[in-house]
């Protein structure tokens, strides 16, 4: 066979085959894109901050899901065709989270970008579980 049919039968291969290898996305957003989100769309809302942190200070109709060993597990909770904004206190246990949700199946997911703490400086509404 000639060397370059092989390489061109390769390249190809190798296109194709990396086609569709994931088609989820991962976006960080701003407040501003979150809220906007949260306004006119219909988007799980997740709060990864431990329970205490959760109870002082999260976004409206969030579900606190702790990221923890277990974060996996409790990802049955959620419904993997809806898309998924997720949050922690600053914004660098979110990408981690994402990354896991996005394996899980996830196919659209938002991260927060600086957290319920940017949320909060931003002025943006928070609720308090009493």
């Amino acid at each position: 066979m000639n060397i370059k049919f092989l390489i061109i039968l390769f390249i190809i291969t190798v296109v194709y085959s990396c086609k569709n290898v994931n088609t989820s996305q991962i976006k960080v957003v701003t407040v501003e894109e979150m809220n906007t989100q949260l306004q006119y769309g219909d988007i799980q809302v997740v709060d990864l901050q431990q329970e205490e942190e959760f109870n002082k200070s999260h976004i409206v109709n969030a579900a606190n899901i702790i990221y923890d060993k277990d974060f996996r597990k409790k990802l049955d909770k959620l419904d993997k065709t809806k898309p998924i904004a997720i949050y922690c206190t600053t914004g660098t246990v979110s990408p981690e989270a994402a990354r896991i949700l996005n394996e899980a199946g996830f196919e659209h997911i938002y991260v927060l970008d600086g957290g319920i703490k940017k949320w909060m400086a931003e002025n943006r509404e928070i609720s308090e579980t009493k």
